[in-house]
């Protein structure tokens, strides 16, 4: 029998272990809250695989918090074989991620499940800092589509382009910025070739759906909160004016961390008015002037950062609070 230590990722894993009795794997595990669970493993510290099959016991979905929670698998076709030093496993709450992996890095990319929602402006008519860019609401429809939990990092930046642009430098785990849309259009291009992803910029639509919490939304003009923005946002009252480390704060409904504030985060669209006519999967015009920005930044106002607040910039400029985040259509890899 080999006794190992097991790695977790998700807050609400804790006091893991497994051991390797012949062809028998079993895990144990403390849960706090209810969750789906799912199972990793990588080889000689290497990559983790996609979460394993074959298991029974505490995992899949809506697992019971417990303590002493079991996990088993017998003659797992990934492990079968391999000597058992070489072997680690990740328990983790199941949130649907894409583990994207680039040199030594990885990234996730969550799931945004289709639907439809109400865009632009949902305040009140005639309250305080209602713009008429932000109007009419319009119904709008779009696909499912996976959308980076993180603003792209400096880490990640430094790993695809070989250097980092930003002012705020010093940590990694700080949002790229200083990088104008064109700039971006460079790094998507190399990082889709480098992983067989096709990565893109979100739809200003996509990105709104996104921040909003998508169909787990519960209409708050913040992301993930209704009123108490220092809970999820950097922004002018907390920020104490620079970028913060990306996933600090608490994420909005659909896992998505710094979707109000930190840096403005680049779309897709070319800057244009809004019509009341309902849309399905918009990709804005096909020219203009100016591209979207969203989400606000660290030295925004309090309105700054809502889910429909819009700002717009020429693309061939870079500032230090113009980052952006990734999307993906589906995670088929191009040969």
């Amino acid at each position: 029998m080999l006794t190992c230590c097991i790695l977790t990722r998700a807050q609400h894993v804790t006091h893991t272990s497994f051991t390797l009795h012949g062809d028998t794997l079993t895990l144990t595990y403390t849960l706090d809250k209810t969750a789906d669970i799912c199972v990793r493993v990588a080889i000689d510290g290497g990559r983790y695989t996609e979460p394993l099959g074959g298991l029974t016991g505490a995992v899949g979905s809506a697992v019971k918090p417990g303590e002493n929670l079991t996990i088993t698998g017998v003659k797992l076709p990934e492990i079968n074989g391999v000597d058992s030093a070489s072997l680690s496993f990740l328990v983790e709450v199941d949130d649907g991620a894409q583990l994207i992996y680039v040199g030594n890095m990885v990234f996730r990319m969550m799931p945004v499940q289709g639907g439809t929602f109400t865009m632009g402006c949902t305040r009140p008519k005639g309250e305080k800092h209602t713009y008429a860019d932000e109007l009419p609401t319009h119904k709008v429809t779009l696909n499912s589509y996976y959308i980076g939990q993180h603003e792209v990092t400096q880490a990640l930046w430094k790993e695809v382009m070989g250097e980092n642009p930003s002012k705020w430098a010093g940590n990694d785990s700080l949002p790229v910025e200083q990088v104008s849309w064109n700039d971006v259009q460079i790094f998507i291009a190399r990082l889709s070739q480098t992983t067989g992803y096709r990565f893109r910029l979100p739809t200003e639509a996509e990105w709104e759906f996104a921040a909003r919490g998508g169909i787990r939304s519960k209409g708050t003009p913040y992301p993930g909160t209704q009123s108490q923005l220092w809970e999820t946002c950097w922004y002018g009252s907390n920020s104490d004016g620079h970028s913060h480390p990306v996933g600090q704060l608490r994420p909005n409904e659909l896992g998505l961390y710094d979707m109000g504030g930190n840096v403005l985060e680049w779309c897709a669209d070319w800057m244009e008015s809004y019509t009341d006519k309902p849309q399905n999967s918009p990709q804005g015009p096909k020219n203009g002037e100016n591209r979207i920005l969203r989400g606000g930044c660290f030295n925004s106002p309090t309105w700054g950062c809502s889910v429909f607040e819009r700002s717009w910039y020429l693309p061939d400029y870079g500032y230090p609070y113009f980052g952006f985040r990734l999307v993906l259509d589906n995670i088929e890899r191009e040969e």
